[in-house]
């Protein structure tokens, strides 16, 4: 019978052999998945015998990421600053530079005591339920127009046991005032910023993510002008505006604001890319 770390080795192989790009990393989590063993745990028992149905199950799920498919999607969950989010089909996965913009909102809740925020085009909740959870005193509204997404978002509301956000269907190009909402103290925004000729040449796992909360028009910046004619303008004196941009975009996006703006800054992420712009009012 075949035990575990030679399935684990074999998968390493098999991986490699596909593309992915942390063959390692994935037949680790997809061991944990399968037989419940961390890594410490498989190091430390390198002759178990692989039960059968979990060797099938292990199995499966190498094959579905040699075909590319998203690891957290895969997995179901994936953790987001210091929560795990449920995703799959149809949402954004969350991503690590994006805690930025939550420790950021975080951080000004805290110092001026901030009451309500929006998290526009809020995807599986992972900033705007973030923020919920560690500023219980604040109310966050959580906005997208995708259904599929706006699944995960309520089950991840659910999940983490938040009960101080609300999720909200609607589009956020229709502006402000289209929606029956309080005036923001704090807006935050990842939304979508790949401009549509770069789409077709993502990497596959990347293009198994929805198109829409990927695509920000011709330069990627379509977004950036509605949070700048249609949201900024209503946020509370002193209110705070936190984006995510794509690289080489900071500028660009800042930009929108500088007539309205009465501070601004770029933050960068832990790879040095111009990751994140701060808009004062």
């Amino acid at each position: 019978m075949i035990n575990v770390y030679t399935a684990y080795r074999s998968a390493i192989d098999e991986l490699n052999r596909s593309g992915a790009e942390s063959a390692e990393f994935d037949a680790q989590v997809l061991i944990e998945k399968s037989f419940g063993l961390n890594k410490t745990q498989l190091l430390m028992n390198t002759n178990m015998p692989a039960d059968e149905n979990s060797l099938r199950k292990f199995n499966d799920l190498v094959q579905r990421r040699c075909s590319g498919e998203p690891l957290q999607y895969i997995v179901g969950e994936w953790g987001f600053y210091d929560l795990n989010f449920s995703v799959g089909k149809g949402v954004l996965i969350p991503r690590p530079e994006s805690e930025i913009i939550a420790e950021l909102a975080i951080d000004f809740v805290r110092k001026t005591q901030a009451k309500t925020v929006f998290d526009l085009c809020t995807g599986s909740g992972c900033i705007g339920l973030t923020i919920a959870s560690h500023c219980p005193s604040c109310r966050v509204y959580c906005v997208d127009f995708s259904e599929d997404a706006l699944y995960y978002a309520r089950l991840n509301m659910k999940k983490n046991r938040i009960y101080n956000a609300e999720i909200i269907k609607g589009d956020i190009r229709r502006g402000f005032k289209f929606f029956n909402l309080p005036v923001p103290d704090i807006i935050v925004s990842n939304p979508p910023y790949i401009p549509t000729y770069e789409i077709a040449s993502l990497q596959r796992e990347v293009l198994q993510e929805p198109k829409d909360a990927l695509d920000g028009g011709i330069d990627g910046l379509d977004f950036y002008s509605v949070l700048s004619a249609s949201w900024f303008p209503y946020i509370a004196q002193n209110g705070l505006l936190a984006m995510e941009c794509g690289e080489n975009q900071a500028t660009s996006v800042l930009r929108f604001f500088l007539n309205n703006a009465t501070k601004a800054k770029i933050i960068k992420d832990f790879n040095g890319i111009e990751r994140t712009v701060v808009i004062k009012k």
